[in-house]
């Protein structure tokens, strides 16, 4: 006589739970030690299926889907990938969430272009002929439309605002060329991470590098921060 052994279904689910979790990747090909807790955490895994559920949302109506990605990219790259825990992962997690919802609440972008939050008149002619030169010939000037973010940084002249879309970045003005106004409201563009439409010109030197020209106007429009 046959003996069939049956296994109980919830004795099969408990053995395969573990890799049954997170959208955002195939558990069953985990291989790193991050994605592996991750899939073995039900908390960390519920964190990551809402984290890609906003994440798709943010970018099927980002005006620069590129940009969303490269944004995500950086995300797990610098932030969740060097996590050494599970307390750790959550901190990143929770803080990405927050990143996306209030993206999302900007979105649709639709910028007035009525009237721009900010206009950067082109430098005095004496401060033009001091710039003279600094970096190389330039070989094209052309009219510049671009939708980014915000972002301050500093480099070896000094502080400075960029306009970020992607891997593409200009530098806008330099520190000494705004006024204390101008300089409170980019950094509130940047503290709510929105994406802006700025217009000017485009300078390409003879070196190949291209940056946004200070001796011409540039205007930036978008939702008031």
């Amino acid at each position: 006589m046959k003996t069939t052994i049956v296994l109980p279904l919830v004795a099969i689910y408990l053995v395969w739970m573990p890799y049954v979790h997170s959208a955002s990747f195939d558990c069953a090909k985990a291989k790193t030690k991050i994605e592996k807790q991750i899939c073995s955490n039900t908390k960390l895994s519920e964190l990551d299926d809402k984290l890609t559920a906003l994440y798709n949302k943010v970018l099927a109506q980002s005006p620069v889907p590129e940009d969303t990605k490269e944004q995500q990219r950086e995300w797990v790259k610098g932030s969740r990938n060097v996590c050494k825990d599970a307390a750790c992962l959550e901190r990143a997690y929770a803080s990405r969430i927050s990143d996306l919802e209030k993206e999302l609440n900007n979105l649709p972008f639709k910028p007035s272009l009525e009237k721009p939050l900010l206009v950067f008149s082109p430098r005095p002619a004496e401060e033009r002929d001091a710039a003279a030169g600094v970096g190389g010939a330039i070989v094209k000037k052309e009219p510049l439309e671009l939708i980014g973010r915000i972002s301050a940084n500093h480099d070896v002249a000094g502080g400075k605002y960029d306009i970020n879309s992607a891997k593409t970045y200009y530098t806008i003005r330099y520190g000494w060329d705004l006024t204390d106004a101008q300089k409170d409201m980019l950094d509130k563009m940047q503290e709510a991470n929105q994406y802006v439409l700025l217009k000017g010109v485009l300078l390409t030197y003879k070196d190949g590098s291209k940056n946004i020209d200070a001796d011409s106007t540039v205007q930036i429009f978008g939702q008031t921060p």
